[in-house]
């Protein structure tokens, strides 16, 4: 009962505030238009990720004993909405948007002494000390992992849903190494996004969305999931229980491969990397012709399946080296299919209409 009702009240406040938002941001116009690359029907609400870092707030304050540590971490949060809004009212430059995503990262890493001392047991026995390359290599993983977040808000309700299946799993891994505060922050935000998702997520009851995350929402998701990630992988107590660095990668999945895979396309091309396009994994999809539910359905699926088998591996005295080995592979499996992604496309649209004719056929027979 104690772990739902932090799950059950951060559901309501973020109904509630979505409900209380949505006419101001018609008002002022925070909205998404259609055209473009954007393909949805109607204006759009951008206030998913106010309302959700705002239900966080209101609900730590709550249900979480001590707040005051994490003051660093809700000033980044704080940050990182307004440079969001802000884009969303009027579309900022990309260094812009970088700029203040790297004071954020100041501010978890100098501020909030939150950074990586070191990447667990990856070459055998011995721990990857980063020495003085600590904080520069926690920037750098933190502007990858919120742009990573940013560059998957593509679909309804995937970013959402990738975040939702994430927090779900820090909690668990919170829980598991007694690091209690951060499992209630985690609960939070699962409740946090069930909330975002009943108005973002398509279903049965709602044929396309009502609000959206906006920029806002993405760049405080991926800072969250960064901030959990390096604090549940750093050196604890002596007889602590720990989580190898290794795990996190798995645990981030898709998000941090896509991330990749289409910053290097974009790179190749001499294309700015920051800038949006539809070349990931769930445009490629679409266009292959499933649709957007089941893409993000299936897009869930996988990362969840990738986050047990990271968690699962390393209770189950799988090496960090194997596991490092491993997601590596598949990152390398990814970039191969990447790179020939429109062959695939074309192969996978014709066996996808040629199910379809069949199906038609034995509809009629």
């Amino acid at each position: 009962m104690n772990d739902i009702l932090p799950v059950v009240v951060a559901t309501i406040f973020v109904a509630l505030l979505i409900q209380m938002l949505r006419p101001a941001a018609l008002r002022v116009r925070l909205v998404d238009d259609p055209g473009g690359r954007k393909k949805h029907h109607g204006s759009i609400p951008l206030i998913g990720g106010v309302a959700i870092v705002l239900a966080f707030a209101l609900s730590s304050l709550i249900f979480v004993p001590i707040v005051a540590p994490y003051r660093p971490m809700f000033v980044g949060l704080a940050l990182l909405v307004i440079i969001g809004v802000m884009d969303d009212l009027r579309e900022l430059a990309p260094r812009n948007k970088l700029a203040h995503q790297f004071i954020a990262a100041v501010l978890m890493t100098s501020w909030g002494g939150n950074y990586l001392r070191d990447l667990g047991m990856l070459w055998g026995d011995q721990i990857f000390d980063l020495q003085d390359w600590g904080i520069p290599f926690t920037l750098f993983a933190t502007l990858s992992v919120v742009n990573a977040y940013n560059m998957s808000d593509g679909v309804d309700g995937l970013a959402g849903g990738w975040a939702l299946i994430t927090f779900a799993m820090t909690a668990y891994l919170g829980g598991l190494t007694g690091q209690t505060t951060l499992a209630e922050f985690s609960l939070i935000l699962v409740g946090c996004l069930v909330g975002f998702l009943l108005f973002n997520l398509r279903h049965p009851w709602r044929q396309r969305a009502a609000v959206f995350l906006g920029d806002a929402g993405s760049m405080a998701i991926g800072f969250l999931v960064v901030w959990f990630s390096v604090e549940l992988t750093q050196p604890v107590p002596l007889g602590q229980l720990r989580v190898p660095p290794v795990v996190m990668l798995w645990v981030c999945g898709l998000a941090l491969i896509d991330m990749f895979a289409v910053t290097l396309r974009r790179m190749s091309k001499r294309r700015n990397p920051l800038h949006a396009d539809r070349t990931h994994l769930h445009h490629v999809l679409i266009r292959i012709g499933f649709s957007d539910r089941r893409v993000v359905f299936f897009l869930m699926s996988v990362n969840a399946l990738l986050g047990l088998m990271g968690i699962g591996g390393w209770l189950y005295g799988v090496s960090e080296f194997a596991l490092f080995v491993g997601f590596l592979g598949l990152t390398g499996c990814y970039l191969y299919a990447a790179s020939h992604a429109w062959r695939l496309s074309r192969f996978a649209r014709r066996h996808v209409r040629r199910n379809g004719k069949m199906k038609e056929q034995a509809n009629r027979d």
